[in-house]
């Protein structure tokens, strides 16, 4: 009987085992490469204009590489819906002086972007002002 249990926890642990590996292979970073003409600014901290990668590595991260691949900062994100699909990835920025900031980071022919959180002192300039200035930057799809 002893033998038995053994056994039978035995093969459950490989069960587990071979299912959370199978779930994590799964899970593919969703990758958006842009270049970006201008300098802007991400989690608070200011870049300068060039090619980069925008990963999605959950749900609610996300990285920001430089061409090289570094991993430049990564950021916490909330979910945003549109009823408009983008046919190829878009990166949102929101312009005001001068001032650059990515917004929001939307996958090709997804429906829910990703929005990153904008620093309280902007986001009071933007709800004084009516109209919101937004730029886009030229986006590749990955290779």
């Amino acid at each position: 009987m002893k033998y038995f249990v053994e056994r039978a926890l035995a093969s459950l642990l490989l069960g587990v085992l071979a299912l959370g590996s199978s779930a994590h292979a799964q899970r593919t970073e969703r990758v958006v490469k842009a270049n970006i003409p201008f300098e802007f600014s991400a989690d608070g901290r200011v870049f300068p204009a060039g090619n980069y990668s925008l990963v999605r590595t959950t749900p609610v991260l996300l990285q920001l590489r430089d061409a090289e691949g570094h991993t430049l900062t990564t950021v916490v994100t909330n979910s945003v819906e549109s009823s408009n699909t983008p046919a190829s990835p878009r990166l949102q920025f929101y312009s005001d002086g001068g001032r650059h900031v990515l917004t929001q980071v939307w996958q090709e022919n997804d429906s829910i972007g990703q929005q990153l959180q904008v620093a309280r002192p902007l986001t009071k300039v933007a709800k004084r002002k009516h109209s919101k200035h937004v730029q886009t930057a030229e986006v590749t799809k990955p290779q």
